[in-house]
């Protein structure tokens, strides 16, 4: 069942959505860091029972390389992701406005190729279907930090069908995407052996490729504020693929309903879902499959003031799985919101705790070079208290201002191995995939943010955030940085120009590589490497020649400097890249 499931969902995946985006695809993939303080793409559609009007596709003058940050500031995600599209408010439009099409076409310097199209055809009042479909690949060349230039080619492409159907009071919503991913191993932290291609246990240029498909089909409650009862609740489908012969299969059961009891909201959100990996490096050292279940059960209750809200309950989290692996947990999980002066400050607090089912997939495409036999622990994070503030200083200037502590078990980080070899003498070897180690952690955020928007000519925001990491174990908190900063301003230059500056700056990490030849000569030795701070620096502008036709161009990394993701995988420099865009 397992096997015809899996093989139905690749066939449709690939013949309907992948067959539009084959424009110059490569087998490989590099990474480029840029800054995009826009959210990631996400289709959306108005609920059906609202539909009444044909949303507009905003055009968002950006080509937006990814530049991800996270709590424990993951470093710098690879690769570049296709600019965010998202339906207009077709409230704010008249009919003669509005277009149900889109398609964005570029290239660029290092052979680079970009191609997105995006459609949303509400068919009718009660109905509506969206496509989106991307592509980027480059064929690059970069140069490491010890001087070396190598081949750093990548290809990304997916798409996704998406769309709602209105059944009486309830909205039936359906999600369909499939992304691949190719990349190259390119990256070393010295200077390359001359002799590293007659080492047939070394990884060095081996091309990776990672195919992952998702399905959803959700029902939920319309937006009818006479509603008692709001609810979510569907299954979800997944595949996740590797060149190397790794798969993960994936099935689950989610919902969430909230029942208004007029003096109190009770809410119950839960989960099941089972997970089956194969070829990867069990506890024991030895391939093999690994299958998981996790249950997730979080009943709360909400009490609502005409300026405060109170939500508190429990997450009860159980996983199992065929290694002998098991965990129980019980967190605590309140959050409190009171806005003293409405509109002007909102305090806020939570005291939560979560145990992270870190899968298989997450982890391929979280580092694209890790070890493909990884199998990595769940991460528990014991406890998170967090608080600030936000608010708006003006009608333009809006601010928020966080503070988070948690304690984590079995934090992972990215480490390196290497290895003295009679055939490469005395330099060490450096396996250039990346393995994981734990250590129990302590990690505190302070965050902030400051926006200020003018209308829609000006639009500045700068955010940023600070770390510190007391592990138990190791020295430092391997490949995390103790700050990161963004900063992006959007300005309408005239008329039809618009363009835009964003500046990214990821503070300096240290890396750890662990030496495992304890019989070689010269005496083998664990090593620390420093990562220089990553800072970029994006240009780009849009020139409207028609209501429906725009010409965009921009400069990415305009400093040219060499900014390393991961130990040994530093970026392209300067890139310059231009296109058009016609809506419909």
């Amino acid at each position: 069942m397992k096997q015809l499931y899996r093989g139905i969902s690749i066939l449709i995946l690939k013949v309907t959505l992948f067959s539009g985006v084959a424009m110059a695809q490569k087998d490989t993939t590099t990474l480029n860091q840029s800054v995009d303080v826009m959210k990631a793409y996400h289709p959306s559609l108005a609920k059906a029972n609202k539909v009444n009007l044909m949303p507009v596709i905003g055009d968002t003058t950006h080509f937006a390389p990814e530049f991800n940050y996270s709590i424990e500031s993951r470093p710098i995600n690879s690769g570049f992701l296709a600019s965010s599209i998202q339906p207009a408010d077709v409230n704010r439009h008249s009919y003669k406005d509005l277009g149900i099409g889109y398609l964005k076409l570029g290239a660029g310097t290092s052979t680079t190729a970009y191609g997105e199209f995006f459609l949303n055809l509400p068919e009718s009042k009660s109905a509506t279907f969206g496509l989106h479909l991307r592509h980027l690949s480059s064929e690059s060349q970069i140069k490491l930090r010890e001087g070396n230039k190598v081949d750093a080619p990548y290809s990304q492409s997916g798409g996704a069908i998406f769309g709602s159907v209105n059944i009486g009071s309830s909205v039936l919503k359906l999600d369909l995407s499939y992304d691949r991913n190719a990349m190259r191993n390119y990256g070393y932290p010295a200077l390359i052996p001359a002799k590293i291609d007659s080492l047939t246990s070394h990884k060095y240029g081996f091309k990776q490729v990672y195919e992952k498909g998702d399905f959803k089909v959700a029902l939920q409650s319309n937006d009818n504020p006479k509603n008692n009862l709001i609810f979510n609740s569907g299954v979800r489908l997944g595949f996740f693929n590797s060149k190397t012969g790794q798969k993960e299969n994936s099935a689950g059961l989610f919902g969430k309903f909230d029942y208004n009891f007029e003096v109190v909201h009770g809410i119950i959100d839960f989960s099941y879902d089972h997970f089956t990996t194969d070829s990867i490096m069990l506890e024991s050292n030895m391939p093999g499959t690994k299958n998981k279940d996790v249950i997730r059960i979080a009943p709360s209750v909400r009490l609502d003031g005409d300026n405060w809200y109170l939500r508190g309950g429990v997450n009860f989290v159980t996983t199992t799985d065929n290694t002998g692996e098991k965990a129980t947990r019980l967190y605590p999980d309140f959050e409190f919101n009171f806005k003293p002066v409405e509109g002007i400050l909102t305090l806020y607090a939570g005291f939560k705790g979560d145990l992270k089912n870190n899968r298989y997939s997450d982890i391929s495409l979280e580092n694209y070079w890790s070890d493909p036999r990884h199998n990595v622990r769940n991460t528990d994070y014991t406890y998170t208290i967090s608080g600030g503030l936000k608010g708006k200083i003006s009608r333009e200037i809006s601010y928020n201002l966080g503070i988070k502590f948690s304690q984590v078990k079995d934090l992972y980080f990215y480490t390196q191995n290497s290895y003295f070899s009679s055939a490469i003498n005395p330099a060490p070897v450096y396996d250039n995939t990346f393995e994981v180690v734990y250590d129990n952690a302590k990690i505190t955020n302070f965050s902030a943010e400051f926006s200020y928007v003018s209308g829609n000519d000006l639009s500045v925001i700068i955010s940023g955030n600070y770390y510190n990491y007391k592990l138990d174990k190791l020295p430092f908190a391997p490949q995390k940085a103790n700050f990161d900063l963004s900063a992006y301003t959007g300005v309408r230059i005239i008329d039809k120009l618009t363009g835009f500056a964003d500046l990214g700056v990821i503070g300096m990490r240290q890396a750890r590589v662990f030496n495992f030849s304890p019989l070689a000569s010269p005496v083998s030795h664990d090593e620390t490497f420093s990562i220089d701070p990553v800072i970029r620096l994006n240009l780009g502008a849009t020139f409207e020649l028609s209501t429906n036709l725009k010409l965009f161009g921009r400069v990415d990394n305009l400093l040219n400097r060499l900014n390393d993701q991961w130990l040994g995988y530093g970026s392209q420099g300067l890139r310059l890249m231009g296109g058009v865009s016609v809506s419909f």
